[in-house]
């Protein structure tokens, strides 16, 4: 691939400051969803819903960028692995129940996924 434009690159260092806020989000989360949840945690889901739709549309970018690069489409194929396990929280009814799907099966795959990708981008965006 050739040199970055700034536009290239400040999109690829906005994408990873992203991942870290979804990560972050994701967090915040596991802590604060219990029985009686404070209103701030549905407020942080929509978040992480809007996050990662802005990730999506990222990717299309990125796809385009880097030439169809087939890793960064396996990354792609993964992420929408993650967002498949995030919509099980639609099916799920009590608040213990969502805490336990991001515990055991959304943060944790999430957070192996981001590492790649954070893997992936960052030799593009550290000067």
């Amino acid at each position: 691939m050739s040199e970055l434009t700034v536009e290239q690159h400040q999109l690829l260092f906005e994408y990873d400051q992203l991942l870290n806020t979804i990560s972050d989000a994701l967090e915040y989360l596991e802590k604060n969803i219990k029985k009686e949840a404070p209103p701030e945690v549905q407020q942080v889901f929509q978040d992480v819903l809007l996050a990662l739709d802005k990730a999506s549309t990222s990717h299309e970018q990125m796809v385009a960028l880097f030439n169809e690069d087939i890793k960064l489409i396996t990354l792609i194929g993964d992420f929408h692995d993650v967002v498949k396990l995030l919509q099980q929280w639609f099916e799920l009814e009590t608040n213990e129940e969502k805490r336990q799907l991001l515990v055991e099966k959304v943060v944790p795959a999430y957070e192996s996924w981001r590492s790649q990708m954070q893997a992936y981008v960052k030799p593009y965006i550290v000067h």
